[in-house]
């Protein structure tokens, strides 16, 4: 990772702040491969107040900021969950983004590398994600990475019904 980014985790009163960071990396992202109404209903919907700090009230959620001179250049929430369903702990990786200012800095593989560390002292034995099946440098990414496809599922963008790959890594 570069040295002159720390990774933390943010906190609940940080909701409104991660919300708009949050939702301004996503519009960064993918805003030019969709529609601006599809985009607009996306962003209220996700990175509302009120789901933000929902989300960092959760006891197995967390989120985390990457920052530079202690501003915010990328993020991610790790979901964890335990094993009485699938008999396998396993963590989600959600919402890993890096502003494209810090894009080829490292940022990514930092955010990635903890992601990864964090779910492993948590006991997870999976790190599962899903990724936009267009999003082509992302699914490189997670394949330089050690995950591999698994299967498939419907992702909702405003109006616009999209497929992701469900991707997975073990990490036992």
């Amino acid at each position: 990772m570069n040295p002159e980014v720390s990774i933390r985790q943010v906190t609940i009163e940080e909701a409104v702040g991660f919300a708009k960071f949050g939702a301004a990396l996503f519009k960064e992202t993918f805003a030019e491969s969709n529609s601006a109404e599809d985009m607009k209903l996306y962003l209220e919907e996700s990175f509302a107040i009120e789901k933000i700090q929902q989300e960092l009230a959760d006891l197995n959620t967390y989120c985390f900021y990457a920052t530079k001179n202690s501003m915010p250049v990328g993020c991610m929430k790790l979901i964890l969950t335990d094993a009485s369903f699938t008999g396998i702990k396993s963590a989600e990786l959600s919402r890993l983004y890096v502003s494209k200012l810090y894009h080829n800095q490292k940022v990514g593989a930092g955010l990635m590398q903890f992601a990864i560390d964090f779910s492993r002292k948590n006991q997870a034995e999976k790190l599962w994600l899903g990724v936009w099946e267009h999003n082509q440098k992302a699914i490189n990414f997670y394949l330089d990475w050690g995950f591999v496809k698994t299967g498939e599922m419907d992702f909702k963008l405003g109006n616009d019904k999209q497929c992701d790959w469900l991707m997975e890594k073990t990490l036992t």
